[in-house]
């Protein structure tokens, strides 16, 4: 699937593709351990890490509103996590998780609400290993 119209595609080191609304502005933010970044539009923030480490998914299960389902990454199974967010100014929060050999991918989608956090579909569904 393409990304819709004007959404950009951002390489993460030489092993990921991952595709972003056009207003998505990157935060300057060093990384640590990993192919790290943060991504700012109108209503919702996207960070995304890929390397060794992830986030500890277990931390999220007794948040409000929790849910969790599996998707298909490109024959991958993944997880993708909902929870309700800390408000000011997130109330939605999407993580993406998708394991590739050693690594993991982890994309967080904060939304100032559901409607904003329906582009979290979209770009999960537009994650691209390339190796």
């Amino acid at each position: 699937m393409p990304p819709p119209e004007g959404w950009r595609v951002l390489r993460l080191g030489d092993a990921v593709e991952l595709a972003v609304p056009p207003d998505a502005a990157e935060v300057d933010l060093p990384p640590v351990d990993s192919v790290f970044g943060v991504l700012r539009g109108e209503g919702y923030e996207v960070v995304y890490d890929y390397g060794r480490y992830g986030e500890d998914l277990a931390d999220l299960r007794d948040l409000p509103g929790y849910t969790r389902r599996e998707r298909q990454v490109q024959a991958r199974t993944a997880t993708d996590i909902a929870v309700a967010g800390a408000g000011d100014p997130w109330r939605r929060v999407r993580v993406l998780r998708v394991d590739n050999d050693r690594d993991q991918l982890t994309v967080r989608v904060s939304c100032v609400d559901d409607r904003t956090c329906a582009l979290a579909d979209t770009l999960f569904d537009l994650v691209r290993f390339t190796k």
